[in-house]
């Protein structure tokens, strides 16, 4: 449990020290603020933080893949993984330590846009059941991508393709359930399974459904589980 600590910790400082990190989470909260205050002015509708956290799950599709992508590619690049792989913690506690620095950046990223929940207050009363439900969903949903991140760097050794790899492959699966519903319903079905902004919906609309949940969690623990393995092959090379 040290072992996993200490890589957190180290990833942690990482992400909010390297400029990177910080122009992610200017432009993040620069967009979201933008479509929070489009909806608070927008004639005729209620005051929510539905279409702004709808909207901050499809910049996670962005960020998440940068803030993993030089998970394991910049470890090689630097040559410091050779030292990881030689150290004593296995390659399990290295991904969850490094699935936990970047989920702990994730939700301070969200955290940040709490005066957004605040300014809400002025011009409407928000169901603080749905607020939370809502978090949560988009908190469930990046840390999926983050996984899916994760699994990409361990993959490839480059951060550039780690970042593709990951961004495509969701938007591959969400093109694929549209297309697939005038083709194949069975098809459609199945890829809507699989398809995590669906599931979202649920979230953001107050609705806590346990089954999402445990898609959540099943998905986060494939992808990391996938890449230990793969980490594994290598060090045994």
């Amino acid at each position: 449990m040290r072992s996993v600590l200490a890589i957190t910790g180290r990833d942690l400082r990482s992400l909010f020290l390297s400029p990177a990190g910080y122009v992610v989470t200017a432009l993040f909260l620069l967009l979201s603020g933008i479509i929070f205050m489009r909806q608070i002015f927008l004639a005729g509708q209620p005051a929510s933080m539905s279409q702004m956290l709808d909207f901050d799950a499809l910049l996670l599709l962005f960020v998440c893949p940068a803030l993993t992508m030089r998970s394991i590619c910049e470890e090689r690049r630097q040559g410091t993984w050779e030292l990881l792989m030689a150290s004593p913690p296995g390659m399990g506690r290295i991904v969850i330590g490094k699935f936990l620095a970047a989920t702990g950046f994730l939700i301070v990223l969200l955290g940040l846009t709490f005066p957004y929940v605040i300014l809400l207050e002025v011009y409407g009363r928000p169901d603080p059941g749905e607020l939370l439900s809502g978090y949560l969903g988009v908190l469930l949903m990046g840390s999926l991508y983050l996984a899916s991140g994760i699994l990409a760097s361990a993959m490839s050794g480059s951060q550039t393709i780690a970042f593709l790899l990951t961004v495509f492959f969701w938007i591959l699966i969400g093109l694929a359930r549209v297309g697939a519903g005038s083709l194949n319903p069975a098809l459609a079905d199945i890829l809507f399974a699989i398809e995590p902004y669906a599931r979202l919906q649920d979230f953001t609309t107050g609705l806590i459904d346990t089954a999402n949940i445990v898609y959540f969690i099943a998905g986060i623990s494939m992808f990391l589980l996938i890449a230990i393995s793969i980490l594994e092959m290598g060090r045994r090379r």
